[in-house]
């Protein structure tokens, strides 16, 4: 004898089938708003061809090439103005970056001065003697010819 599945095993099974079946599935990729509604404009203007007089579609015609040109320009000011707007941005960060440097300069403790000691002159001529003089700060005067 064999055990019969009972209804409610009966609707586990096609539960698990039918979720096996929707991760299959791939899921549409939206669209862009601005290309829904270029083509939700475009239907438009095929619908409106149809249902207007031959003598009038020159003029749809007319009218879906300006929209396609100022549809142009308006994707064209769109990239200037991301371009400029990057830049703007990339201006500030790296002024920002400058500032929090400033900042933080000027706000942590300054580092301990080192205090050299000097040494005392020496006692037995009585009068002080002069500092010798650098390397550096010997200069030689070439005699100049008239």
């Amino acid at each position: 004898m064999t055990a019969r599945k009972t209804p409610a095993a009966k609707k586990k099974t096609v539960k698990r089938k039918a979720a096996k079946k929707k991760t299959a599935r791939k899921k549409p990729a939206r669209r862009s708003t601005q290309k829904s509604t270029r083509t939700a404009v475009g239907d438009a203007l095929q619908q409106l061809e149809k249902q207007i007089p031959k003598n009038l579609k020159p003029l749809v015609k007319d009218f879906r090439k300006n929209l396609k040109d100022f549809q142009k320009q308006v994707d064209k000011n769109q990239a200037e103005r991301e371009a400029r707007w990057q830049k703007m941005e990339t201006q500030m960060r790296r002024d920002l970056v400058g500032l929090l440097k400033r900042l933080e300069k000027a706000v942590s403790p300054a580092p301990a001065k080192k205090t050299a000691k000097r040494k005392k002159p020496a006692a037995s001529s009585g009068a002080r003697s002069k500092p010798k003089k650098s390397a550096a700060r010997k200069t030689t005067r070439k005699k100049v010819r008239r």
